[in-house]
């Protein structure tokens, strides 16, 4: 059966299915739903975890003996597959068959990215919704984040104004995780009421090296700011998916802004949230950068899309070019 987010914490309430399938492309809701699994196997003692990365030459048979085999230490397990392709490398025979013959000893976790149509349609995908439970992410719409980043806020027993909200979402959005982390520093802060200023000193303190200041070096054309910012995140251990989604979005909205005139440009930056502050960078890229070369940073963005997704590409280096593209550098060539 098909799962929304919302409905997860009242299936597990009911019991634990035997298999799962939870796929998506936001790595905080991603983690956050198959903690939820984890944590009801763990209420219900189930305390070994086995955990697999299908990557490459994997050895699918090896899986199959494995899930077949006693448990050790526990009565029941969870295997945890981890698929970063959303493709198995035996057309997921072995998945078919671990979803349609379960072991009643273990509960099978798989974790993908976002799925296309042809992987929905594979049989043991089919199999995942016919015996299991087929979990996808979904982005949360630009127009409910604030509300989404409203109730963190509150679970973390801080209470915060509109602005400071607008404020904390316009600076993350696409990156969650960075906004559960100011979120989290704010509460170790002591705050509990939570104004614009406020919210303004506590987010930049925090804002040296991150997917947004690397966009604006970017904007700014400091290509080699943005090469340090890249090395340091990349160094960080950060999700290339969260880089990616910062960068997508100032392309986007640069698409969106340019050839406006002064009065269009300062009405477009108020519907879009971009604060008087955050407004130097986006004037200087709409200067240096035409229209076809914002379309071709656009194509960049969706070469660093396909090869996080495993298209056999390396997504930081397609990240770097991506970055030169949004820069304007035009590089000597040899």
């Amino acid at each position: 059966m098909k799962l929304r987010q919302d409905q997860l914490y009242e299936h597990l309430q009911k019991g634990l299915a035997q298999s799962y399938l939870v796929y998506g492309d936001d790595p905080l809701l991603l983690m956050e739903a198959c903690d939820h699994i984890r944590h009801s196997a763990r209420a219900q003692g189930i305390e070994e975890r086995e955990l697999f990365h299908a990557e490459g030459q994997f050895d699918w048979l090896g899986l199959r003996e494995e899930a077949n085999a006693m448990s050790l230490f526990a009565s029941r397990r969870v295997l945890e597959v981890r698929l970063p392709s959303g493709k198995a490398s035996d057309k997921g025979e072995t998945l078919e068959h671990l979803i349609s013959h379960p072991n009643p000893d273990n509960v099978l976790l798989v974790v993908c990215p976002r799925l296309d149509a042809t992987a929905q349609r594979s049989r043991w995908f089919k199999a995942m919704e016919k015996h299991g439970v087929v979990l996808p992410i979904w982005p949360i719409e630009r127009n409910q984040y604030p509300n989404w980043l409203k109730r963190r806020l509150q679970q973390a027993g801080l209470q915060a104004e509109p602005a400071a909200i607008a404020l904390l979402a316009q600076q993350t959005e696409g990156n969650l995780l960075a906004a559960v982390q100011e979120i989290e520093k704010l509460r170790l802060l002591g705050i509990t009421q939570i104004d614009e200023d406020t919210m303004q000193q506590a987010t930049n303190d925090s804002a040296r090296y991150d997917a947004f200041a690397l966009a604006d070096a970017c904007l700014l054309g400091n290509l080699a700011e943005a090469s340090r910012i890249l090395s340091h995140l990349q160094a960080e251990g950060v999700e290339a998916i969260m880089i990616l989604g910062a960068l997508n979005r100032k392309i986007r909205q640069l698409i969106g802004f340019h050839g406006l005139s002064s009065a269009g440009l300062a009405e477009a930056f108020k519907k879009q949230g971009v604060w008087p502050k955050q407004q130097p960078p986006f004037r200087n890229a709409l200067q240096r950068l035409s229209e076809q070369q914002l379309h071709n940073a656009l194509q960049c963005a969706n070469r660093v899309d396909q090869a996080i997704k495993g298209d056999g590409n390396a997504p930081w280096l397609q990240l770097s070019q991506l970055v030169i593209a949004l820069t304007g550098i035009k590089l000597p060539t040899s």
